[in-house]
């Protein structure tokens, strides 16, 4: 009888730690602080400070490098040069920005993912992965997506006295610049050059931030589409701008044919732009692949002004 008694109080000890094990475990679940995240595909719930973050989009991940925020995983084979940290092995290739790859993501238990709109095919099989969000600057406006994105970076992360600080650091340098640009009368075109060939962007297109907040007025009708409206030289000349800023797509996508060279033609030398010297070639990895940060954004400020007279 004795020995049933014992068997029965070790039981029951068992049964008692069990249940307070597993009640605490369930209050630590449920004590998980999160926030609700409005983005590209709705509402999304996200843990807050979370600690296994993948991210697929260049400029968000070097907004959180920045101010100091680990990720465990990013895409690797199209890194920009000022990402270099990145391909050190203590972060994961995640497959490729148009074909992140499921199945190591899912072995890799993240528990935040965010993506750009390159990636959005894949956000409901990675939405059952981790809470995921999809967060742009290729939009209408470039200033206003950049400080959306810089307010829910800040929910999410304990960093909004450094992101905000970056961010009006940004706000104050297009500032200046605008009034300038303005108080002369500038106008500007932008180009893409991609292997030779030519497009252009105006308002509300993927490079509109040159006349919303750096001030260059546009030079005539462009159509506002995410690969621009084909243009010839002939069409630099006729329009004649003040400016001509030039984002070499080959750079970064291949390409036989540098904007340099393509650019090195007796009609463009006989623009204003050129002959003043305010063709301005930018930085493509900046401009085209890693737009959105806030390092990369004070680049493309620095760009256009020193390209100023």
């Amino acid at each position: 009888m004795k020995k049933i008694l014992a068997l029965l109080a070790v039981v029951v000890a068992v049964c008692v730690g069990a249940f307070f094990y597993l009640a605490s475990g369930d209050e630590e679940v449920s004590t998980v602080e999160k926030v609700t995240i409005k983005h590209e595909m709705g509402v999304t719930e996200v843990p807050k400070d979370p600690k296994r973050v993948i991210v697929f989009d260049y400029g968000i991940t070097e907004m959180l490098d920045t101010v100091g925020v680990e990720i465990i995983g990013l895409p690797k084979a199209t890194l920009p040069k000022f990402l270099e940290k990145y391909r050190d092995n203590k972060y994961t290739d995640v497959g490729g920005l148009k074909e992140p790859n499921l199945e190591k993501i899912y072995e890799m238990k993240p528990d935040f993912i965010i993506l750009s709109g390159r990636q959005e095919p894949f956000y409901e099989q990675l939405s059952k992965i981790a809470p995921t969000i999809i967060l742009t600057t290729t939009g209408e406006d470039y200033l206003e997506a950049l400080r959306n994105n810089v307010k829910i970076m800040a929910e999410i992360f304990p960093k909004e006295v450094q992101l905000k600080k970056e961010l009006s650091n940004i706000e104050n340098s297009l500032k200046e610049i605008k009034e300038k640009v303005t108080a002369e009368n500038l106008n500007a075109l932008v180009v893409l050059s991609n292997n030779g060939k030519l497009s252009a962007y105006g308002l509300k297109s993927r490079f509109a931030i040159i006349h919303d907040h750096f001030g260059f007025k546009t030079i005539g009708e462009i159509g506002a589409s995410t690969h621009g409206s084909k243009i010839n030289f002939e069409f630099l000349l006729e329009k004649n701008p003040d400016y001509i800023f030039v984002v070499d797509r080959s750079a970064v996508n291949g390409g036989d044919v540098s904007a340099n060279k393509a650019f090195d033609n007796d009609i463009v030398k006989s623009t204003n732009a050129y002959k003043n010297g305010n063709i301005i070639f930018l930085d493509a990895e900046t401009w085209y692949t890693a737009t959105g940060g806030l390092k990369t954004t004070e680049s493309m400020i620095n760009e256009v002004k020193a390209g100023l007279k």
